[in-house]
């Protein structure tokens, strides 16, 4: 046979075949992608929604743990709403003087967050002040006391009098008998941390008292900053330390025995809730409680829906003392919050002495 007459047929895949090849491929690839931006979006959503849960609730019970003890340490008629003069010298000397009450608000302005101040002491062995027994001839004089139980070098203390702004100040010496109702309160010491060298310039008499703080009080500031709830410790550093991510707005309003709403002065209940501050001694022993609401948001925003926009929230969040206004952010629609609220009362102040 002549092999040149021999043929062979060579099969293989047409062009049409490839093609139509190509296309299922490119289906099963939409299809795979379609399921999987799906599945992600479901997983980013309950992420966040976490995320925000836990952060929300840290902030909430951080802020809970302050006001329960807020007022500790000067829980008396004697100390509620002097002024105080602060004195660090590792922060460059006299300090923003503050009101010395338990729970300050500070309203933010134009709806933005509200500022939460918190006051405590960290005295364990004795809460109740000891009076003043000698009028004092200059400020830097040291202080002789009624009691000094319980005082220890390097304590801090306020001292208070009717009429008079409070200093607060520090422990440098407890001298041995015959001076054993004696305080001292040199800035020449090593633990003169708050003695202003120059003195509070205040002369108290034996009118006034001394509330011991013990060696760590706190004057703790809480806001809102860059969607973050920060704190200021404001007697150790003027630096601001995150304590919860993604909190976007705080607000606080006062809990008031103040015979509002048809209840009695004095009884121990609330009665009403605002954002007044007070502005007496008498005003401040009223404030029983505190109601905080906090916003809390998904760390990442969704995506915008086919019209452009974002609708993943389209009403502002409430809480029980009113709106949250989150406008600040134009694309606040594009986020999923949680709303945390509580009413925390100032134990302290329920317990308060006369």
């Amino acid at each position: 046979m002549n092999a040149s007459a021999t043929h062979r047929t060579v099969s293989g895949f047409s062009l049409v075949e490839i093609m139509v090849a190509m296309v299922i491929g490119l289906i099963g690839i939409l299809v795979i992608f379609q399921v999987f931006a799906v599945s992600e979006g479901y997983r980013r959503t309950t992420t966040s929604g976490g995320d925000a849960q836990q952060n929300g609730a840290v902030a909430m019970y951080i802020l809970e743990h302050e006001m329960r003890q807020a007022g500790w340490g000067f829980n008396s008629s004697n100390a509620i709403g002097c002024n105080v003069h602060p004195y660090d010298a590792s922060q460059g000397g006299a300090l923003t003087q503050y009101p010395l009450v338990p729970v300050r608000i500070t309203q933010g302005a134009a709806n933005a967050s509200d500022t939460v101040e918190v006051n405590y002491g960290s005295q364990a062995s004795v809460v109740a002040p000891t009076n003043i027994f000698q009028n004092m001839v200059a400020s830097t004089d040291a202080y002789v006391v009624g009691n000094r139980y319980g005082f220890a070098v390097a304590d801090v203390f306020i001292v208070v009098e009717s009429g008079k702004d409070c200093t607060l100040a520090q422990v440098t010496g407890l001298p041995a008998a015959p001076l054993t109702t004696t305080v001292n309160h040199s800035a020449a010491s090593p633990v003169s941390r708050y003695n202003d060298p120059a003195g509070s310039g205040i002369l108290y008499t034996v009118n006034g008292f001394i509330f011991n703080l013990g060696s760590a009080p706190a004057h703790n500031i809480y806001s809102v900053s860059n969607s973050n709830l920060v704190l200021v410790a404001a007697l150790n550093s003027a630096t601001a330390q995150t304590v919860a991510d993604n909190v976007v707005q705080m607000k606080a309003q006062y809990g008031k025995d103040d015979g509002g709403g048809g209840g009695t002065p004095g009884d121990g209940i609330v009665d009403t809730y605002d954002n007044v501050t007070p502005t007496t001694a008498a005003q401040w022993s009223q404030v029983l409680a505190v109601r905080i609401g906090i916003v809390a948001r998904a760390a990442t925003p969704e995506k915008p829906s086919g019209t452009g926009g974002c609708d993943t929230t389209t009403v502002a969040p409430t809480w029980v003392g009113g709106t949250f206004n989150l406008t600040a952010d134009a694309n606040w629609q594009c986020y999923r919050y949680k709303i945390f609220q509580n009413t925390i009362p100032v134990r302290n102040m329920l317990w308060s002495q006369g």
